[in-house]
């Protein structure tokens, strides 16, 4: 099961040797978070662990959450709740087309339930009337938002900040729904500033 084995494979902190500014003295790592898994990569294993340990607790069958059509995360949660044994729905931005890409692909190979939805609605999907809609027409889920960006989220984020293993005077995270850098910032690792990049 996901939550008795870590999928880690590999984490390590990368120098990059050959952008020039090594004359400068300045020195830039990579923390390769891409590496912990196939499909779990990246920061979606630390905002989605505690989700699924929640889920799993009160006694859900099944994980809702939203991503776009080329979303790492809805192809993150499919596999992450395979192998948890539960099942998964992925409201989709946008309308299907066919042939399906790779992401949605995977998703569907991994069992999730697609459930495509026009943008005009996707807008609704932080309103809880929207919410209580998708209840009466699939039943019971634990709703995960998207990205996996909740309190939940952001705890397993914080554990990201424990793999940081020395004082940068600068930490930049990517920022897409903002979960991981809210984690990170969370946990106060020693550095002089943590900058976010949006990449939306």
């Amino acid at each position: 099961m996901l939550l008795d084995n870590l999928p880690f494979t590999k984490i390590t902190t990368l120098p990059l040797e050959d952008m020039g500014h090594k004359n400068k003295g300045v020195q830039v790592h990579i923390l390769r978070l891409d590496l912990t898994h196939e499909i779990i990569s990246g920061n979606k294993w630390f905002k989605l662990m505690y989700n699924i340990k929640q889920a799993l607790e009160d006694d859900h069958h099944t994980l809702l959450t939203f991503g776009g059509a080329y979303s790492n995360h809805i192809s993150a949660v499919a596999e992450a709740c395979k192998q948890a044994g539960l099942n998964s729905i992925g409201v989709i931005r946008g309308e299907p087309t066919e042939p399906l890409n790779p992401t949605l692909m995977q998703a569907l190979e991994c069992g999730m339930e697609l459930h495509y939805i026009p943008r005009s609605e996707y807008r609704e999907r932080k309103n809880e009337s929207f919410i209580e809609g998708l209840h009466h027409r699939f039943g019971d889920f634990y709703h995960v938002p998207e990205g996996g960006s909740n309190a939940l989220g952001v705890t397993g984020a914080k554990e990201i900040a424990s793999l940081i293993d020395r004082d940068y005077d600068y930490i930049c995270c990517a920022c897409g729904t903002g979960g991981t850098l809210a984690g990170i910032i969370s946990a106060g690792p020693p550095c002089r500033e943590i900058i976010g990049f949006p990449v939306l």
